[in-house]
């Protein structure tokens, strides 16, 4: 089938490029991707950024999974991290805090495309992939896709149905991350396009940074921070925090406006708290009882406009006093479910670029 993007019938030679009559062609060297990528691929695809202007993302239904993904929790609680009330699972309850989530951003004017992930689909070593709801572990740069290779076994396979629903709906992948290497996006954030903090610790390991380096570079981003994140041996408590740690960075710091973020400062080292010091953020502090609860895990719409978990008043009054507008959602009976908050229940696929640092 023909796609409606390419002209079927060039009407004149002189629109290919360096076209010189009765010569070769010249290769296209000097033309950017950018410059192309749009025509080509149908969109601009890119989000990198978390505070742009959300144009598209796209989301996963977890109806059809949520038994599946209780059958594993129940085998082995703590294995899952789940100890705290795997059990209480309500589908009923999540079901309706996922409708209400999308309703929100479809009033925002987002562009929503359906994950579909197919019936019956199998993890590599799971019954179901566990993270497939949340497509915020594929990293989208300014141009296309990186694909993570994510850390836990119970989360493997997610890969292989993300790179195949982004080709689906015609979306280029820049890399996969391959060999030893973990990279899982939820480590990233975006400052805005040109830095970046990538945190460090049981989800991207040293290799899987030095993968994706290059990629970053070539996209725009000129400056890469690592974040040490803290860890577990033995023993996971909660979900996060104390002898738990912090999996990804989007668990202790979001960027809610132009050079504004909250932060949760125990959860990265002090080094990375004086770089954005140094950048001049404005770090939005939140307290203990509301960081476990995944406030940070906040979604920017737009600058100075974010969607936070309902039930966190300090943090919803801070960024009330600094001029940022608050969309408040319940999300009390996922959380139980799955600690992933609305920046990573989405996977934003284009975003409106920000520079300013």
């Amino acid at each position: 089938m023909d796609d409606e993007r390419f002209p079927k019938v060039l009407k004149k030679l002189d629109t290919i490029p360096y076209y010189e009559p009765g010569k070769p062609p010249k290769p296209l060297f000097d033309l950017d991707y950018m410059d192309e990528l749009e025509a080509m691929w149908g969109r601009p695809w890119g989000a990198q950024s978390r505070i742009g202007r959300l144009r598209m993302a796209m989301i996963q239904n977890p109806k059809d999974i949520l038994l599946r993904h209780q059958a594993d929790y129940a085998r082995d609680p703590d294995f899952y991290h789940r100890s705290e009330g795997y059990q209480e699972m309500n589908i009923e309850d999540i079901m309706e805090e996922h409708d209400n989530f999308v309703r929100i951003l479809q009033e925002e004017g987002v562009e929503l495309v359906d994950m579909a992930l197919p019936p019956g689909a199998q993890g590599l070593y799971n019954e179901v992939p566990g993270g497939i709801v949340g497509f915020g572990d594929v990293v989208m740069l300014n141009g296309g896709a990186v694909i993570p290779r994510l850390a836990l076994a119970t989360k493997r396979g997610c890969e292989f149905y993300w790179s195949k629903r982004l080709l689906e709906i015609g979306c280029p992948i820049l890399y996969t991350v391959h060999g030893k290497g973990c990279f899982e996006g939820g480590c990233v954030v975006f400052l805005d396009c040109k830095h970046v903090l990538v945190g460090l610790g049981t989800r991207t390991n040293l290799e899987g940074l030095k993968q994706v380096e290059p990629v970053f570079r070539q996209c725009g981003v000129e400056d890469i921070h690592p974040v040490n994140l803290a860890g577990y041996l033995n023993k996971r408590v909660g979900r996060m925090g104390g002898q738990s740690g912090f999996f990804h960075t989007t668990t202790v710091i979001g960027m809610v406006d132009i050079g504004k973020a909250v932060i949760y400062p125990p959860g990265m080292d002090y080094l990375t708290v004086d770089y954005l010091i140094r950048k001049g953020i404005k770090l939005i502090e939140v307290p203990w009882e509301e960081a476990k609860t995944g406030v940070c895990n906040l979604l920017a719409l737009r600058p100075g406009r974010v969607i936070i978990l309902a039930g966190n008043p300090y943090t919803a009054e801070a960024l009330d006093k600094e001029g940022v507008e608050v969309i408040e959602i319940p999300w009390t009976a996922t959380h139980r479910w799955s600690s992933t908050g609305p920046t990573c229940a989405l996977g934003a696929l284009v975003r409106e670029p920000i520079y300013f640092l």
